[in-house]
């Protein structure tokens, strides 16, 4: 149990620190600055889609898409700082190229992000009572066994007789179908 706790801690702060906005610019600054101190010749932009990922699931989608331009865009003023053989054209062409990608991995990621979270699970043990089948919550109030699962999931039901239930509960109409 106390383990169980323990995990619950240490994914707390770091699931936390994830959903922080401020340290998903701050690992984007960080990358920028190696970009910046290695100078042309050693290139990070790959890099730059770590705190975009980041940003993208953990964060509101804006925060992913705001580090998605400024991450190139700043970088862009790098390349005026170093002195290069690149031609201003092709610093143009890589700018747009990093913001189409960055934008579509943003984008991408929100976007499962958001599916990710809007799908329910059943997971564990349910608590079912043995003579009316319904389920016992968290909270301890009983629901029925529909109500508790379709709430939970994207389940839905229809209501049916088996075979054998109506041969125990509807025995004149079971009698009528086989003697026809």
């Amino acid at each position: 149990m106390r383990s169980k706790a323990r995990r619950e801690i240490a994914e707390s702060w770091y699931l936390h620190l994830l959903r922080s906005r401020l340290a998903n610019i701050a690992l984007g600054a960080v990358i920028l600055g190696l970009d910046f101190f290695t100078g042309g010749a050693i290139q990070f932009p790959i890099a730059f889609i770590i705190p975009v990922v980041l940003a993208s699931w953990f964060c509101p989608p804006l925060t992913g898409y705001t580090l998605a331009v400024a991450l190139p865009m700043i970088r862009l003023g790098f390349t005026f700082l170093w002195d290069g053989s690149i031609s201003p054209a092709q610093v143009i062409v890589n700018l747009f190229i990093r913001l189409a990608v960055l934008l579509l991995i943003a984008y991408l990621t929100s976007k499962a992000a958001r599916l990710t979270r809007e799908v329910k699970l059943l997971r564990g043990i349910l608590p079912v009572c043995s003579h009316c089948k319904k389920i016992r919550d968290e909270e301890n109030h009983w629901h029925p066994i529909e109500g508790y699962i379709s709430q939970r999931s994207e389940a839905d039901f229809s209501h049916g007789i088996c075979p054998e239930c109506a041969r125990i509960h509807y025995p004149e109409f079971v009698d009528r179908t086989d003697a026809a």
